[in-house]
């Protein structure tokens, strides 16, 4: 019984995981819908499994594959819901790092910063330090970055409780 619980709480972790990534894809265009259909990996060099207080911690070389999207960082933590579903990911990392292929796009959606939070409630993606955004030939750069996945809105520097200016860099299309 313990082992089954185990083995739901790693397959809820790792759908937890999966969410973060799969936030910033839709700036332009959405992920490869077969992604979402793939199966999931996750690898670390040490995993807590906290089931009365509905956490889990991925320690050490953290990577996480679904389909075209990678993420990686030193370390993941994921608070669930009563359900197991995801409510709250952290991920850390020098930096943590998101790379997806998006429909229709020759290049992929990368992102990284020193940390990474996804909050279920806000339906919010939140890089924080040293933040970056690459899509296609354009960045975007930002102590601070939030992408409202409901809003489809990306908000940067001192609106997204940032303390640093936005640098945005936006390469023309070349057709």
């Amino acid at each position: 019984m313990k082992t089954l619980t185990s083995i739901r709480a790693l397959a809820g972790l790792a759908a937890l995981c999966l969410m973060p990534v799969l936030l910033l894809a839709p700036l332009r265009l959405p992920a490869l819908e077969e992604d979402q259909e793939q199966p999931l990996y996750l690898e670390s060099d040490s995993a807590e499994i906290f089931e009365a207080k509905s956490l889990s911690i991925y320690t050490g070389n953290v990577f996480v594959k679904q389909g075209s999207m990678e993420l990686r960082g030193d370390q993941v933590t994921v608070h669930h819901d009563p359900e197991r579903r995801p409510e709250f990911i952290i991920t850390i990392g020098a930096p943590a790092t998101y790379l997806q292929q998006v429909e229709g796009e020759e290049k992929k959606v990368e992102a990284e910063a020193l940390r990474m939070e996804f909050d279920r409630d806000k339906d919010e993606i939140t890089l924080i330090n040293q933040a970056v955004l690459f899509q296609g030939e354009d960045t975007f750069r930002s102590d601070r970055i939030v992408y409202d996945r409901a809003k489809a809105q990306v908000k940067a520097g001192t609106i997204a409780d940032g303390k640093e200016r936005v640098k945005i860099v936006i390469s023309p299309s070349r057709q």
